[in-house]
């Protein structure tokens, strides 16, 4: 009985929004869109805060950012592509751009290899960006306050992006006190599904959820195979596509190593990007298995029972605990977490965020709903408080510098307008209560 409520609390709170995938045909416009989850937010408009209501001014931010653009998590995919296209080219089997492929991946082989997981030059520099740019957008915080609090996971990729955002605080700001930290104590409340969490299981771990036994992996495959044409895909770089079978066990496994190895060619920056090698039809199918993929281990697939982002309740009560600590005084002005792209999207699907709790079964479907190119590298989840003369305190909360929308009622002022993006602080509290009270009832019953 207590699993049934839990669904149907869990059915009754997630429902399908306005569709926020990526189509085809965006992707036919620009064909980097389908590595959107490789590279960076592209900043278009100028860095400023919004306009808050009448007499409120800003006096903290809390952060929890991704790292900064990385490479590929397994060495053997560099290793791999590098061996293919050469064996390719020693057999005279590569096409015109097979052969750009090869001279393009030759120029930056060195630079890749040994550095699974590492965080790039280009990571680095998205971390001071964000860093000035919040600086820039948020300059009453640091006038009243003079401390920056940043904590990391203890992964090289995230303490790298700390430090670099730290480094660029420092140089706009010499007087600003920036203390930072990266601890096993802090492991489970800025990555959840993780064995530091005493309420994550060997199940809930990441490392579970990704693994070839994880429950949406049979469609998972089944989607990649629909998606494939082999003939098509390879036929652009080999002039016989079973070429590839040499080195990969299957069309599949290869399929999906060229596409993470274009995409990821991201993260070295656009001027590194192999992604105009894709075919726009193949790069949007591709991105399509994926994206379930990355939607069944942290958004609000049905396969878990909320369990997959009920977890972030850690997360979220840390940020609760120090916004009280912060409106009661002292003297931090930010709070910046740095962590993984799967605790922006279970957070803000256990906040049950506009675009971000539709439920979807289907994996050609799921698409529809859900892109997670809204969490690329450096994508930073930023809650902003504001107070007035009165000891007001509202929020507004922001990913990427674009607000975020809750099924709250928003702030009205004394003259009855209505501020979209703005929450009564207490409005905002209780609701953040019950929100984590469903994520409890769900860990226990599921």
């Amino acid at each position: 009985m207590k699993r049934l409520l839990s669904i149907a609390l869990f059915s009754a709170l997630s429902i399908c929004l306005a569709a926020q995938g990526l189509s085809p045909e965006e992707v036919r416009s620009d064909v980097r869109r389908a590595a959107d989850w490789y590279c960076g937010y592209r900043y278009e408009k100028p860095a400023s805060a919004p306009a808050a209501p009448n007499g409120f001014k800003p006096f903290n931010i809390s952060t929890y950012a991704r790292h900064g653009a990385r490479l590929y998590s397994k060495e053997s995919l560099y290793d791999q592509i590098h061996k293919l296209v050469t064996e390719a080219d020693g057999a005279d089997q590569l096409t015109p751009l097979g052969k750009e492929l090869l001279e393009r991946s030759e120029a930056v082989y060195h630079k890749v290899c040994g550095r699974a997981y590492d965080l790039t030059e280009y990571g680095q520099e998205q971390h001071r960006l964000v860093a000035g740019r919040i600086m820039k957008a948020w300059k009453p915080v640091f006038k009243g306050r003079r401390s920056i609090v940043a904590r990391s996971t203890q992964t090289n990729r995230t303490i790298l992006s700390m430090a670099a955002a730290c480094d660029e605080y420092r140089r706009l700001d010499k007087g600003l006190n920036i203390s930072f930290d990266a601890s096993a104590a802090d492991m489970g409340v800025l990555n959840p599904t993780s064995k530091y969490n005493p309420h994550a299981e060997e199940r809930d771990w990441s490392r579970s959820f990704e693994s070839d036994t994880a429950r949406w992996n049979p469609a998972f495959n089944a989607l990649w195979r629909d998606n494939l044409d082999p003939g098509h895909y390879f036929g652009r770089f080999f002039k016989d596509p079973s070429f590839v079978l040499k080195v990969f066990k299957d069309y599949v496994s290869a399929a999906r190593a060229f596409y993470f190895y274009l995409a990821f060619s991201e993260t070295l920056g656009p001027e590194e990007s192999l992604m105009y090698l894709m075919d726009p039809e193949d790069a949007w199918k591709a991105w399509e298995c994926e994206n379930f993929r990355m939607y069944s281990c942290c958004g609000a697939t049905p396969l878990y029972h909320g369990r997959n982002w009920a977890l972030e309740e850690a997360l979220l009560r840390d940020f609760i605990k120090y916004w009280e600590e912060d409106i009661a005084g002292g003297d931090v002005a930010a709070r910046l977490r740095f962590g993984h792209d799967y605790k922006i999207s279970g957070t803000l699907v256990l906040l049950g965020a506009d675009g971000w709790t539709g439920c979807e079964a289907d994996p050609h479907k799921v698409g529809r709903i859900y892109d997670y190119g809204n969490m690329p590298m450096a994508s930073t989840l930023l809650f902003a408080l504001y107070r007035n003369r009165s000891g007001e305190v509202l929020v507004r909360c922001s990913l990427d510098e674009e607000p975020q929308h809750f099924p709250i009622a928003c702030y009205r002022d004394a003259r009855g307008r209505e501020w979209p993006d703005f929450y009564r602080w207490e409005d905002f509290r209780n609701y953040c209560g019950k929100r984590l009270t469903l994520a409890d009832h769900i860990l226990e019953t599921t």
